[in-house]
């Protein structure tokens, strides 16, 4: 499992104490098999624990993402941009999130959704055990962020330059799929 963040930012702080003093009690109380890679810069050593490995911040944030089987986003507040999701996407990965971690971005079946330590054990549990679901859900993620591109996104920018695309589902056209 793998979550990153500037962990000393508040919403990320409390995601890695959520994983830390809930879900893993969920995983140890279903005998799942798992590791937890936590990535980023000041993370709360104080919710240190055996199963998780903190990193630090890294140079090569892509190829700790590859080394995942999941990425979870339990944020259950704060707000931006959720890149972390975007990134998980771009690299394929099956992702579970709370809705607030996934806020902003619309829901077309690229992830599960969480909210509880117990509903994140659950999702954990299914996915592992399924590897067809997480192949699904990494495609869905792929397509979902391949209108993402640099190429896609300038070429919408021009639109709206020409005056073209700008209706209130502009966003959507974006990255609905083809």
């Amino acid at each position: 499992l793998f979550f990153h963040g500037t962990l000393h930012y508040w919403p990320n702080t409390e995601a890695v104490r959520f994983i830390a003093t809930e879900l893993i009690p969920q995983l140890e109380q279903r005998k799942i098999d798992y590791q937890i890679v936590i990535t980023g810069m000041n993370p709360p050593r104080y919710f240190a624990h055996e199963k998780i490995l903190f990193t630090d911040a890294v140079e090569d944030l892509a190829g700790h993402i590859a080394m995942a089987d999941i990425c979870i986003c339990p944020l259950q507040a704060g707000g931006g941009t959720r890149l972390k999701l975007l990134e998980y996407m771009a690299a394929g990965k099956p992702i579970i999130s709370t809705r607030k971690g996934a806020e902003g971005i619309p829901q077309q079946g690229e992830m599960v959704l969480a909210e509880t330590a117990e509903d994140f054990a659950t999702a954990i549990e299914r996915l592992a055990g399924n590897p067809e679901q997480q192949k699904l859900l990494s495609r869905q993620a792929l397509s979902f962020v391949s209108a993402l591109d640099w190429e896609q996104v300038s070429a919408r920018y021009v639109d709206l330059y020409q005056n073209k695309g700008r209706g209130e589902n502009h966003f959507l056209e974006l990255v609905a799929p083809k």
